[in-house]
This record gives structure tokens, C-alpha cells and sequence, in this order.
């Protein structure tokens, strides 16, 4: 019930932003700080058969040098559908983030730790990962973004993933 109400909080939220005076997206090609909320779907092998998973996945990054960002995320990989029993998990991430006018680009490396829902209990890993996203900046401050991500776990119990694929979309917030 909690992650309902959540979504439903950022959803008026959004539906909300539309009444802002709208401005374009800043013609800088670099963002000064990041922060992404994406909600997807993880699919990854148990003993032999793939499993979908939800999602959720909260960012921030800081604009070191041009297009390149340092952060860290947040991490809810549910065992069924929404978020049931989740795993939690975070780590830090290296970033290229780049706009081309409203087109925004974006790719890391991240490395942390996930609790991975199994079927009798969560399994904390140590991980390592990469995605790769494409966003539309509608407005100066705000976005959306898909993204396709692969995490890599180690040393998973037996018939337990060893790595898993995402589809996820959401929010970027930027601060010029």
C-alpha cells in the first residue's frame, strides 16, 4: 500500500509541475546535479527460468568535469509485483551525461550492494553494473528518461541469479 501512495504522490506532483511556467530545456550541454527516479522491470534466471522482478531505482549525480558525473543510487528490487518483500541495496556511480538541446544522453558504471529477493529469503550481493539512457528534457528543471541496465551479482547461492537485465522509465530532475 506504501508504494502506491507513492507513486500516486508523484504522479500529482508531475501532473503539477505542468502548471509551471514552461520554459525550454537549457541549450548548456552539461548538467551541474542530476537526481533520476526510474520504476522498471528486472528479468534474471532462477535455476533455469527467467523471472521478472519490479524495480526502483533513485539516483544523484555532481557534474565534476563536463559531461562527466559522480553519485550515488538507491536501489528497491521487489519479489513480485509491487515491490512485495523487497530487496534493498546502493552504491556509488560514474557517469557521462551529455545534452543535445532537449536530448539528454546518459550511461554509467555503478558498483554497491543489493539484497536480492530469493524465493525463502533475500540474498545481500555485492554488484557491479552499467546502464545506458535516453531522455527528453521538457521543461528547464525536469525530464524523462528510459533506460536499459544489466547488474552483475556475486557469489549467489546455488539456482540463485548471477545477473540480471532492467527496462526501466521515470523522472530526471536538473539543476543548471
Amino acid at each position: 500500500m506504501g508504494v502506491t501512495r507513492l507513486a500516486l504522490m508523484l504522479a500529482v506532483l508531475c501532473s503539477l509541475s505542468v502548471l509551471v511556467p514552461i520554459r525550454t530545456a537549457s541549450a548548456d550541454p552539461y548538467d551541474l546535479v542530476i537526481f533520476d527516479g526510474v520504476f522498471g522491470g528486472t528479468i534474471s534466471k532462477f535455476s533455469g527460468q527467467r523471472k521478472w522482478q519490479p524495480t526502483l531505482w533513485l539516483d544523484g549525480s555532481y557534474g565534476v568535469a563536463g559531461p562527466l558525473h559522480i553519485g550515488a543510487y538507491f536501489q528497491w528490487l521487489g519479489r513480485s509485483w509491487p515491490l512485495d518483500d523487497p530487496g534493498f541495496g546502493g552504491g556509488a556511480q560514474l557517469a557521462l551525461r551529455g545534452n543535445i538541446k532537449k536530448l539528454r544522453l546518459s550511461g554509467a558504471f555503478t558498483g554497491g550492494y543489493l539484497g536480492v529477493p530469493l524465493v525463502t529469503q533475500v540474498e545481500g550481493t555485492g554488484t557491479i553494473g552499467a546502464f545506458a539512457g535516453l531522455g527528453y528534457g521538457f521543461l528547464e528543471w525536469l525530464g524523462f528518461e528510459v533506460r536499459g541496465r544489466w547488474m552483475r551479482y556475486f557469489k549467489m547461492p546455488a539456482g540463485a541469479p548471477n545477473h540480471a537485465w532492467s527496462i526501466e522509465g521515470g523522472f530526471s530532475f536538473f539543476i543548471n
